[in-house]
């Protein structure tokens, strides 16, 4: 049978099985692309653009800070300044303001009991002075006792400084101040006795036992002798209760009893004069040592007219 020269010759590459005759898509250049081979369709490979693996990343910090440490430490205290503040400013709002008031003394004693009484006597009769310069009296304290030895209870006879017991055995812890000169039977050596220097006695009478019931725990009652004119017996003592003196007690000692302590010729003057009359004279006793049926030791305390 004669060739059709008409018919092209069949294309290597059809698929005998494709009835319409189409075509697979070229693997190689042929002679229907005049352009050469194709190179098969891909992807851009994104992996190769400049900073690609840079956005994958999380930004790096650097290196930490020097000065990091001492912002942080100047912020927490800031911080806690200002949380002072806050706490100051509360606490200024609620809480009453509270400003302490003026000691009650300069001075106080560093011991208690007989101890600290004796403080306190070695304190108060270095300001009392007589017109030469010398001190006025010598004063001991100790616990009421008949000599040196025997203990004595101390009893009250008619009265008893304004509302005591009529007559009564004194109860609580008493404290013995003795008032002495340098003369016969404590008497005052020097001078001439008089009213001034009586009152005067009486002041340091009244000082020794503000500071006594002030600072001396437990103390309930001061007696303090005081010293007799020249060639006579001593008898006249002084008798106070803490009860007593409480006004006193709660304010301080110069409101009461002015520093420095007067003279025997400017006691009458001072402006304290009238105070100490009238915590001492309704306080006067004539004293006497007994003895008991139960041969018991007594100081026995009669109360005497109201002195001036």
């Amino acid at each position: 049978m004669a060739q059709d020269v008409n018919r092209p010759d069949p294309d290597p590459h059809e698929d005998p099985d494709n009835g319409r005759g189409d075509r697979l898509p070229e693997a190689q250049g042929g002679r229907g692309d005049p352009e050469g081979p194709r190179q098969p369709e891909t992807l851009p490979d994104v992996r190769g653009e400049p900073g690609g693996e840079a956005l994958d990343r999380p930004l790096s910090a650097g290196p930490p800070s020097v000065y990091a440490p001492r912002f942080r430490a100047l912020t927490g205290g800031l911080v806690g300044l200002a949380i002072g503040a806050m706490v100051a400013a509360t606490v200024a709002l609620l809480v009453p303001s509270f400003q302490p008031g003026p000691a009650w003394s300069p001075w106080k004693p560093t011991q208690s009991g007989t101890a600290g009484a004796n403080e306190i006597a070695r304190h108060v009769a270095p300001g009392y002075r007589l017109p030469t310069g010398d001190q006025l009296v010598l004063v001991t304290a100790g616990p009421p006792r008949v000599g040196d030895l025997l203990p004595a209870k101390v009893a009250v006879v008619g009265g008893g400084g304004g509302g005591g017991a009529r007559t009564a055995v004194v109860s609580g812890k008493t404290i013995l101040y003795q008032l002495c000169g340098l003369g016969t039977r404590c008497s005052i050596a020097k001078g001439t006795p008089s009213v001034e220097r009586f009152l005067l006695l009486r002041r340091e009478a009244l000082e020794l036992a503000l500071y006594t019931f002030r600072y001396l725990k437990g103390v309930e009652n001061v007696v303090a002798l005081l010293p007799p004119a020249p060639g006579e017996k001593p008898q006249n003592a002084l008798f106070f209760r803490r009860g007593q003196l409480k006004p006193a007690l709660d304010r301080p000692l110069t409101a009461t009893l002015p520093a420095p302590p007067p003279t025997v010729n400017s006691v009458e003057d001072r402006p304290d004069a009238g105070m100490v009359k009238q915590l001492t004279g309704h306080n006067l006793f004539v004293y006497s040592f007994e003895q008991g049926q139960d041969l018991s030791a007594y100081l026995v305390l009669n109360h005497r007219p109201p002195a001036d």
